[in-house]
């Protein structure tokens, strides 16, 4: 099981995506914190769906860069972060919102 963040094509379906674990998706918790000001914190619920619209990725960007520099030596949680990043410019340029689907 997975959280999937996607960026939907026309037939409603994921076009491009990246997947979190449960273990490496708690740790993502423990580094975002409480923080309910932040756009990441919306993925604290690991069975719930969310969304960021085309309005906040570059806000969302920011917020992922400041991650990727405190997890550098958790391979695996930067490897994630980096792909989020990249998804991320991805839908600003096709003007998508990113959505969060539980898997």
């Amino acid at each position: 099981m997975s959280l999937d963040i996607v960026i939907l094509g026309a037939d409603g379906a994921p076009k491009k995506q990246v997947s979190i674990g449960v273990d490496d998706h708690y740790r993502l918790t423990r580094l975002v914190g409480e923080d309910t000001g932040s756009l990441l914190a919306r993925l604290n619920d690991y069975y719930a769906d969310a969304e960021f619209a085309h309005a906040e990725l570059a806000r969302l960007a920011g917020e992922v860069t400041a991650l990727r520099a405190r997890c550098h030596d958790d391979k695996r949680l930067f490897s994630f972060l980096e792909a989020l990043s990249e998804l991320s410019e991805a839908a600003k340029l096709e003007q998508k919102p990113l959505v969060v689907i539980t898997d």
